[in-house]
């Protein structure tokens, strides 16, 4: 959108509009990027800083503008799909929701009253998140067994001895495997 395009020719013609508008593009320019991008702030995963700013101070989060904007989203998400009463169906889309569909397992035993949940190795940078949010929102008559799924012997058994010689035995345990085996 050219301001200069909105004049009448013999307005556009005179020297002083031109350098006038000239000087007024760039601010118009502005103005119309932050109304296009208006939209994307009512999205909690299209958030830009200053929206994520908002919704942080919104929701009684800690401002943490040095932190990725991906992880304030992910942060502001998981408190604005809290939801009480617990139950077990709720928990799984939650879950869902904030580590992907394969992205945790989650079992309740028996008559113990533990909730065991565990978070793939995929999903694990969303662990402390995922631990506040259990933290508030499991009822205190359940013990929570939170965890990350580390790779097992099965896991590990698709490699040859020299594939693994690469890695160190931390790494075999605790990263997500190359190759698409995690």
């Amino acid at each position: 959108m050219e301001l200069l395009d909105y004049l009448p020719d013999f307005m556009a013609e005179l020297e002083e509009m031109q350098e006038l508008t000239k000087a007024e593009q760039p601010e118009i320019a502005a103005a119309i990027r932050t109304v296009r991008a208006a939209p994307d702030e009512f999205f909690i995963t299209m958030l830009s800083p200053a929206g994520a700013k908002r919704w942080e101070e919104m929701l009684a989060l800690p401002v943490q503008e040095s932190a990725p904007i991906a992880d304030r989203r992910f942060r502001i998400l998981t408190k604005a799909t809290e939801q009480r009463p617990f139950t077990l169906r709720r928990l799984k889309e939650l879950m869902t929701t904030l580590c992907g569909e394969d992205g945790f397992t989650v079992t309740m035993v028996g008559s113990t009253f533990t909730l065991s949940v565990r978070v793939m190795l995929t999903a694990k940078q969303n662990y402390d998140d995922v631990e506040t949010l259990l933290n508030r929102i499991v009822p205190e008559n359940l013990i929570l067994d939170l965890s990350l799924m580390y790779n097992q012997h099965q896991t590990l058994a698709a490699f040859t001895h020299a594939q693994l010689a690469a890695y160190t035995h931390y790494f075999l345990r605790n990263e997500v495997l190359p190759h698409g085996n995690n």
